[in-house]
């Protein structure tokens, strides 16, 4: 006898084992949003946003399920309406029967998550946390070294296509030698010091704001280290791979498919 497919809550119930949702920042929304946990799940679609191209490409390949890294419900919604964004997404789960679940910050803080994979796609070794947590195999950001120095020009060059990043912003001198480096998938300005701290030749993360980037000047105004911020999207996309590869070895028979969408609403123009 076949065995049936397994239950929506039972595919949250395996995350959930992994990065537990007390690991998940307070201002964080992150577990089963919509839908039923119920749900058979033969096919789930993982992306890092949800859109309605996501929620149109699930309708596409029958998804029973969406997973998602950035939680749609990120706060309470006051109402559901269809004329909004949310509100429509939200109705149109609801007609297409599709649950959707959210791994957030959660997944940010553990081992093997989003910051540990970044790491590992930048080729770093002897990954470990950059601010370790209380709780056994939990923190934030991570820290690890190049198998060889490479001068920062270098670096962001093997950066750029790593991440398939057209772009990035960064201070530091383009001939200093970088070896250690710190991570944080997404929004990590809160862990420039810690980067420091740590002795990072370099920090990877996004959403870096202008005055952030006089934090890592010394007294005669030379970096300490270099501050790289590669992309929000760029940084985090590479979730939608790890989670479709982590479930597909738990879950064999359920077809886990990365979403075909670029779900990032950000554009570059280049001169």
């Amino acid at each position: 006898m076949t065995q049936p497919y397994p239950l929506a809550r039972e595919i949250a119930g395996a995350l959930e084992a992994w990065a537990d949702l007390s690991y998940a920042e307070s201002y964080d929304n992150t577990g089963l949003h919509v839908g039923r946990p119920d749900r058979r799940v033969a096919c789930a679609l993982v992306a890092l946003d949800l859109t309605p191209k996501v929620i149109a490409e699930a309708d596409r390949i029958g998804a029973d399920m969406i997973l998602t890294h950035h939680p749609l419900l990120f706060r309470p919604p006051k109402h559901i309406l269809a004329s909004e964004l949310q509100g429509r997404m939200i109705l149109e789960l609801a007609r297409l029967d599709i649950t959707l679940y959210s791994i957030h910050t959660n997944l940010d803080s553990v081992t093997g998550g989003v910051s540990f994979d970044l790491a590992r796609r930048l080729g770093l070794a002897d990954i470990r946390f950059l601010i370790p947590k209380e709780e056994a195999g939990s923190g934030l950001g991570a820290c690890g070294e190049l198998a060889e120095s490479l001068t920062l020009e270098a670096f962001l060059q093997q950066l750029t296509n790593s991440l398939n990043a057209r772009s990035v912003r960064y201070t530091g001198d383009d001939q200093a030698p970088v070896k250690t480096v710190a991570v944080c998938g997404g929004a990590g300005s809160s862990l420039i010091a810690a980067a420091l701290k740590a002795g990072a030749d370099a920090y990877v993360t996004a959403d870096i704001s202008y005055h952030c980037f006089f934090d890592v000047l010394g007294a005669g105004g030379q970096p300490m280290m270099a501050l790289i911020d590669a992309g929000h999207y760029e940084t985090e996309r590479h979730t939608e791979e790890l989670l479709c590869d982590w479930l597909a070895e738990r879950f064999p028979e359920v077809r886990f498919i990365q979403t075909e969408t670029r779900t990032s609403p950000v554009r570059t123009f280049i001169r």
